[in-house]
């Protein structure tokens, strides 16, 4: 008997993709939106303006570092759920203050809330399929990036229309959604076959 896996194919992978475009989405508003949101939503100077990328880089960048442990820790559906709340309560929650401080902290706990979730999607996907691990993490990562390169865009033109403090609510609602369908990173379960 050999075991196979069962669980969702195409759907699954889609899913997955799913939740990385939403944090890539989040990574691309911070990288092309926290500066210019400090700048002319906030009225801050320029140099503390750029606080609000370095807050974001500086927290992804310790949550990558960690993540793994975290996940081995805490599991990967646990860690990648509390990481969505972290995101959108920082960021969400700046937005309300609307004060560059709370900005800058708002979008440090964007960075460090959405540091883990895109490698823990991708694993997730590696282990969808095992004898084929490229193929899922691919598929997925090409969606997740599509987030990063066309989230920016979209929250431009959100700003465009309802401004920009109203167009950062995007990833705050995109990072909730991370945390609601967190279960997704949960791995399929074999089941033998004669």
């Amino acid at each position: 008997m050999r075991p196979i896996r069962v669980g969702p194919g195409v759907s699954g992978v889609l899913l997955l993709g799913t939740l990385a475009l939403c944090a890539l989405v989040g990574e691309g508003a911070a990288a092309d939106w926290s500066t210019v949101y400090l700048r002319d939503n906030l009225l801050s100077t320029e140099g503390f303006a750029a606080a609000a990328f370095a807050a974001f880089f500086i927290a992804m960048t310790a949550g990558r570092l960690t993540g793994d442990r975290l996940a081995a820790r805490f599991g990967a559906v646990r860690l990648v759920r509390g990481c969505g709340l972290l995101a959108a309560g920082g960021l969400g929650t700046a937005l309300l203050v609307s004060h560059p401080v709370a900005g800058v902290i708002g979008f440090g706990c964007l960075g460090a809330g959405l540091s883990c979730v895109a490698p823990q999607v991708f694993s997730a996907a590696g282990h969808r399929n095992p004898g084929r691990p490229a193929q899922a993490i691919a598929r997925v990562a090409s969606i997740g990036w599509l987030g990063f390169f066309a989230g920016p865009v979209l929250i431009g033109g959100a700003a465009e229309a309802v401004g920009l403090p109203a167009a950062l609510v995007i990833p705050v609602l995109l990072a909730l959604l991370v945390a609601v369908a967190a279960g997704a990173l949960r791995p399929v379960r074999a089941v033998a076959v004669s």
